[in-house]
């Protein structure tokens, strides 16, 4: 399975694998410390503070957000926007960056009409302010579909708690694909790479990692 860039070093307590390999995530750069040392007591000062962070990273690095439109991607891509606006308002240049979504094509209608309709807000908001970015959409192969594996004899059908082929071949790769299609393939040697950036809840980080 494959992994993402790793913005949450608190998060990471254990090894990940990709490919049979053990993955170490590789710390190239820390939010200076006056905006790692704010506080985040309140969640004023939480907002605050994942903005101060954003604005940071977003002022230096291209980035990469994922969202499914649920409750912690979100929030993530509604700070990123609200700071990304604010940077232009206030003359700091913003990297140019690109907001993603992944249609599997067999989400809930009242769902797939909810995620339209958010990409329809992104939209909005970029041209509004004028921001260097784009909202897409990945799709998984045809092979890969629902009716197209199971029709197929590739795969039966996944039930709950047992496998997680819908995640990868639905939404992971078709990601990681769409990704390195509009942005092309890390190469830290050259420093050419992109800040991979989605939810997760109840941290603030501060430290980039990338794999």
């Amino acid at each position: 399975m494959l992994t993402q860039t790793v913005l949450f070093p608190e998060l990471e307590r254990h090894q990940s694998r990709c490919n049979g390999e053990e993955f170490s995530p590789m710390v190239i750069a820390e939010a200076p410390e006056a905006v790692r040392q704010m506080p985040t007591t309140t969640i004023e000062e939480k907002i605050a503070k994942a903005k101060a962070v954003l604005k940071w990273v977003m002022s230096r690095y291209t980035t990469a957000y994922s969202t499914s439109h649920g409750k912690d991607s979100s929030t993530t891509v509604g700070l990123a926007l609200s700071a990304a606006a604010e940077m232009v308002r206030d003359g700091i240049p913003v990297k140019p960056f690109v907001i993603l979504t992944a249609d599997t094509g067999v989400e809930n209608p009242a769902i797939a009409a909810l995620a339209h309709q958010e990409m329809g807000k992104i939209n909005a908001w970029i041209e509004r302010h004028g921001l260097p970015g784009s909202m897409h959409v990945a799709e998984p192969h045809l092979a890969s579909t629902f009716a197209v594996s199971i029709i197929g004899g590739r795969a039966i059908p996944s039930m709950q708690g047992h496998k997680r082929d819908c995640t990868v071949d639905w939404k992971v790769e078709p990601l990681t694909r769409l990704r390195k299609a509009l942005l092309g393939t890390n190469d830290l040697a050259s420093g050419r790479f992109t800040v991979s950036i989605t939810g997760v809840r109840s941290v603030v980080p501060s430290t980039v990692f990338i794999n």
